[in-house]
This record gives structure tokens, C-alpha cells and sequence, in this order.
């Protein structure tokens, strides 16, 4: 069986097996995933999980809970579990930089961060563009959103996307990940399936929702651009071109949130693929991996992002968050109060940014 104290140099390691069966596993680490993944990445984690619960408990509360708010919860709830699912493997292996791990522990690793979490991101991605579609509705086609953006459709649409999100990475929770010593993701020659998943995540991860996402936001803009410029002659014109205008602020701060990690990460995932396709050389495994661990950091930084939006954005998920401290601190005295002002505005159908009910967008 390996040493613990196995030199860092793996082609100098012997390895001892039986019957052709490796006892340890080589897990290649670079010395910047020891510091990202062993200490950053866990207070990320815990840090944007802890947000999120505020965000859970704001948008749960009777008077907030609307179809459009319940996904703000799911995506919550997904952007959490993308990152916790993985602190079991991460502190097993980078605070001590373990390199070395048993079948089952490479195992473990390889599919929490291959196979569940990458499948909880798919959801999160798609949960956005179900984001995207709702509001487009609310504020394109008012009537067509009072029979689609409903709670039930809302929920079984999301329950769709779960069950999809986990079959299209299924390939990674039955390919081999502990093989020759090695501890790793290797796609086989003729590719095959492999480079059918690949392209498959490439298209359904990054480079659609990334398209459909952007359209749907300049559709938005210039409707509710056409919107007040027809406000003018109502006496509220003034307040609705505010809720517009903020309501479009968190539009583009979603989609900005949104993409600064996605687009620039799945233009390198096709450049990677054609390479490969072509016969070319690739980057180097180091390169490689400091850009995907890049790209899984501002991942999580993007995640922690909604909830200030929704902070500045959202007088009533303010109001919200201040009652649930004020609970938290044992000064529930003021509670009702907050809750009563919260509930007291004058849009009762409230949802993201002040934006009114579909009818009354129309009628503005």
C-alpha cells in the first residue's frame, strides 16, 4: 500500500498493487488548487450558502411568494448545493494536499465535482433562463403570463429541468475515474461517447443559455423602453418609468452576473474541443486547470452577486432580510412593523424590483 509520505514526484513513486489492482491513486494537485480549493473555495462555499439562506427565507415569505420569486429560491438552492456537494472531497484531499487516495475516495471526488455538481450548475443555468422567459412574459405579453408564469407550471417545469440536468451528465456517474494508478478523466481513443457528452455540455452548459439569455434580455430592454415612452400621459408615469428602469438594472445585472463567467469559459471549452478535433496541441494540464479553477471561483463570486442585486434592487426583500436579523438578534419587537410596511406597498404583486402586476404593466 502507498506511503502516506509518497514523494511529490508521482513518476518516481512505485506503486504496489495485487492481482493488477491498485491500492492509491494519484490525484495530480498543483500547488494553487491546494490554496484555492483547500482554504478559499470552502469560505466561498459556506459564505454564498449562508446568503442564500436569506435569500430562501425572503422570497418564501406569504406576501413575496410569487412564480417568479420561487425561482430565485430554486436558483438559490442550486448555485448552493453546486458548492457544498463538493466540501467533502475538497477538505478530504487539498488543505493536506492528499494526492494520494483510495479507490473510493477518487471516486467520490471525481463524481461530486463531475457528475452532482456540475449537474446542480446545469440547473441553476437553465433555472436562469426560465428567469429570462418569465419576465419577458410579465413584461411582453401581460396575458400570456397570467396563464403561463404560474406556481404549478413554474414547479414542474423547474422539476423537468432537475431530472434532464442529471441524465445529461449521467455519463460520469459509471466511467471509470480510478484506472492505472492514476486518479483522473481520461477520454478514450476513438472518441466516442466522451466527446458526444462534451459537446453536449459545451451546447446545453454554456453556448445556449448563454444566446437564448442575451436575446431574451434585449427583447426586454426594448419593450420596457416602448413602455415609457407610452407612460406619458398617466399620472403615474413618473413612478412606473422608476420601476421600469429598475426593473431593467436588474435585467442587465443578472445577465452581466450571468455571462462574466460563462461566455468567456465556453468560448475556451470550444477552442479546447476544436483543438482536439483538429489533432492540435491542447494547453497544458497546468493551464488548463488554473483556468477552470478561474472560472469555478468567479462561478461562486457570481452566485454570492444575486443576492446583493436582489439587496439594492428589492425594497420588499429588504424589508424582509431586516425582519428575519431582527429575529435572529432577539429583537422580534419590530417585526410586525417591518412585515407590515413590506406588505402595506402598493404593488401587492410585487416581484424582483418593484416591477408591477402583468395587467398593469400592459396598462403602463
Amino acid at each position: 500500500m502507498a506511503n502516506d509520505t509518497a514523494p511529490s514526484d508521482y513518476h518516481e513513486y512505485e506503486y504496489e498493487y495485487y492481482d493488477e489492482y491498485y491500492i492509491d491513486y494519484l490525484f495530480e494537485i498543483f500547488d494553487f488548487e491546494v490554496n484555492v480549493y483547500g482554504y478559499v473555495w470552502p469560505i466561498l462555499v459556506i459564505f454564498t450558502t449562508c446568503c442564500n439562506v436569506f435569500v430562501i427565507s425572503a422570497f418564501l415569505r406569504t406576501h413575496m411568494r410569487t412564480p417568479t420569486n420561487l425561482i430565485l429560491v430554486f436558483i438559490a438552492i442550486s448555485d448552493s448545493l453546486t458548492g457544498l456537494v463538493t466540501l467533502p472531497a475538497v477538505f478530504h484531499i487539498f488543505p493536506n494536499k492528499n494526492d494520494f487516495l483510495t479507490e473510493e475516495w477518487c471516486n467520490i471526488a471525481m463524481i461530486s465535482r463531475l457528475y452532482i455538481s456540475r449537474a446542480f450548475h446545469t440547473v441553476s443555468v437553465w433555472q436562469t433562463v426560465l428567469l429570462g422567459v418569465h419576465r419577458l412574459l410579465q413584461v411582453k405579453y401581460p396575458l400570456a403570463a397570467m396563464k403561463f408564469c404560474t406556481r404549478n407550471k413554474t414547479l414542474a417545469i423547474v422539476g423537468v429541468i432537475y431530472i434532464l440536468s442529471f441524465v445529461l451528465h449521467m455519463y460520469h456517474a459509471f466511467d471509470i475515474k480510478a484506472e492505472y494508478g492514476m486518479c483522473q478523466w481520461t477520454i478514450e481513443e476513438p472518441c466516442v461517447w466522451t466527446c458526444i457528452y462534451i459537446w453536449m455540455n459545451l451546447l446545453l452548459l454554456h453556448l445556449i443559455p448563454c444566446f437564448v439569455l442575451a436575446i431574451l434580455t434585449f427583447i426586454i430592454i426594448r419593450t420596457l423602453a416602448k413602455l415609457n415612452s407610452n407612460a406619458d400621459g398617466f399620472r403615474d408615469s413618473i413612478k412606473r418609468r422608476r420601476k421600469h428602469r429598475n426593473f431593467t438594472i436588474v435585467v442587465v445585472l443578472v445577465v452581466i452576473i450571468f455571462l462574466v463567467p460563462e461566455l468567456p469559459y465556453g468560448v475556451f471549452y470550444m477552442i479546447t474541443i476544436g483543438l482536439r478535433h483538429t489533432g492540435q496541441d491542447i494547453l497544458p494540464l497546468r493551464t488548463n486547470r488554473l483556468i477552470h479553477c478561474l472560472y469555478e471561483v468567479m462561478l461562486l463570486v457570481s452566485f454570492h452577486l444575486n443576492f446583493w442585486v436582489y439587496c439594492v434592487m428589492i425594497q420588499r426583500f429588504r424589508a424582509c432580510v431586516k425582519s428575519i436579523l431582527r429575529i435572529l438578534t432577539c429583537q422580534e419587537k419590530n417585526f410586525n412593523r417591518l412585515d407590515g410596511d413590506a406588505t402595506s406597498s402598493s404593488g401587492k404583486g410585487f416581484e424582483l424590483t418593484g416591477v408591477p402586476l402583468a395587467v398593469e404593466t400592459a396598462d403602463g
